[in-house]
């Protein structure tokens, strides 16, 4: 009878003594109270809203992309960036009537970044190859990021335990 009248932990600590009085606050029910009865449940708090994309769906070239900001980046990458090949020379096949290297256009079909002026510069450009790849995995990433699902990567095994008061 005298335990729910012992909540606070000044009065559990005169009581039973510290070690006991970490027993009690740790294992003591949780149930609704006066005070609480009427706030929302703690399930309706942590329902979430379903993803935006799935895991399977998680590729978009930056100016097709779902998400606002990942558009706006690949407009900000076309703004300042230049084709590598038209800056790195041209052979007399590929010269540009203008001297200045033209700014990227060409979304690379396999990574989604605007890599190239033009389709035929994509194809000539052997070096963007090398790192296709990993540019496709920073698009998926970037993606996966803002999709709102649930990041499973990210949850721990088991119960963390609190330190000891």
């Amino acid at each position: 009878m005298a335990l729910p009248l012992l909540r606070s932990r000044s009065a559990l600590r005169a009581v039973f003594g510290p070690q006991r009085q970490r027993l009690l606050l740790v294992n003591r029910p949780r149930g609704r109270t006066l005070f609480n009865f009427f706030r929302r449940s703690a399930k309706s708090a942590q329902e979430e809203p379903p993803p935006l994309l799935t895991e399977d769906n998680l590729f978009h070239p930056f100016s097709k992309s779902p998400f606002p900001p990942v558009r706006a980046r690949g407009e900000a990458i076309q703004s300042l960036a230049k084709c590598p090949v038209c800056t790195s020379g041209h052979s007399n096949a590929h010269a540009h009537p203008k001297l200045q290297p033209l700014a990227v256009k060409f979304e690379c079909p396999d990574c989604g970044f605007p890599t190239h002026c033009t389709e035929e510069h994509w194809v000539a450009d052997a070096e963007h190859k090398k790192y296709c790849s990993r540019l496709r995995e920073v698009n998926e990433d970037e993606h996966d990021l803002r999709s709102g699902r649930k990041m499973r990567e990210f949850q721990l095994p088991g119960a963390l335990l609190s330190p000891p008061l």
